[in-house]
């Protein structure tokens, strides 16, 4: 199977299987099992290689996971260094979280024809925060706020 990606105006076409060569053949046992246990699909070979199928899979974890047990991607073909980290990390659609958009917020712009044009605000700067944040005059009498050894 393979699934592509545009990256740049380049067309790049990766196979769903991963090859991954590692120092020893006990390094790529430990990573087959740990990406098996997390529900990939692995196949150990001889010369302490290992492949990885991404089927339906995150190719972001499977990179980590390989690479943090000593595993190199092998690279049979010339592929772009930048297209391979992007189809990884999804540089090109970044999602922004629907709870950090605010679309409430209006432009001054908006209502700057209205009869009420003076009083719109999006935060209310005439309120009295003077002295929300000084620090409380009063003593203590429970514990001492100093650290000892």
């Amino acid at each position: 199977m393979l699934y592509k990606t545009n990256k740049g105006g380049k067309q790049l076409s990766i196979n769903s299987a991963l090859l991954f060569e590692f120092n020893d053949d006990d390094s790529a046992a430990l990573a087959c099992e740990t990406l098996r246990e997390l529900g990939y699909e692995t196949v150990l070979h001889e010369g302490s290689r290992m492949h990885v199928h991404l089927e339906g899979s995150d190719l972001t974890s499977a990179l980590e996971i390989a690479q943090s047990h000593g595993g190199q991607l092998v690279e049979q073909a010339q592929i772009d260094a930048d297209a391979v980290t992007g189809s990884a990390y999804s540089l090109d659609a970044i999602a922004i979280p629907a709870h950090l958009v605010n679309e409430d917020w209006a432009s001054a712009s908006a209502y700057a024809d209205t009869e009420f044009s003076e009083e719109l605000h999006n935060r209310d700067d005439d309120a009295d925060f003077n002295e929300e944040f000084l620090p409380d005059p009063g003593t203590y009498g429970h514990f001492s706020g100093d650290v000892r050894i």
